[in-house]
């Protein structure tokens, strides 16, 4: 009987440090979120960034979006990217997980000549 209640009260703590994070932001021209799952010191997530005025032949030159805040910074290039939609994938365990309540720097640069910033943040 012992055994199964010290069972039942770890499970219990190791489902309570699980948790989901869902922030988002948006500027003139782009949208973006971050949504990912946190389990301890491990985490889960992807980044979805959006061009607002797309069309089917949307495609962007010289492409790079930075990601910053107090525990990360990443940085995705490409000379071309066709699509609207951009897609980063995050992983990692043994770090310092995302804080909802910090907001994400997101830079967005295009075609040598645009540029725009905006926060992800929670809702």
């Amino acid at each position: 009987m012992k055994r199964l209640f010290v069972l039942l009260i770890i499970l219990c703590l190791s489902a309570c440090s699980n948790q989901s994070v869902f922030l988002s932001g948006k500027s003139k021209h782009w949208e973006g979120q971050y949504s990912a799952n946190i389990d301890g010191n491990r985490e889960d997530g992807t980044f979805i960034f959006g061009y607002k005025n797309a069309n089917k032949n949307t495609k962007f030159k010289n492409l790079q979006v930075r990601i910053e805040n107090s525990t990360r910074g990443s940085e995705r290039k490409e000379e071309v990217h066709k699509g609207a939609t951009i897609r980063i994938s995050h992983s990692c365990s043994g770090c310092a997980v995302t804080d909802e309540n910090e907001p994400i720097k997101v830079t967005i640069i295009w075609n040598n000549i645009n540029k725009e910033i905006f926060y992800l943040k929670k809702n």
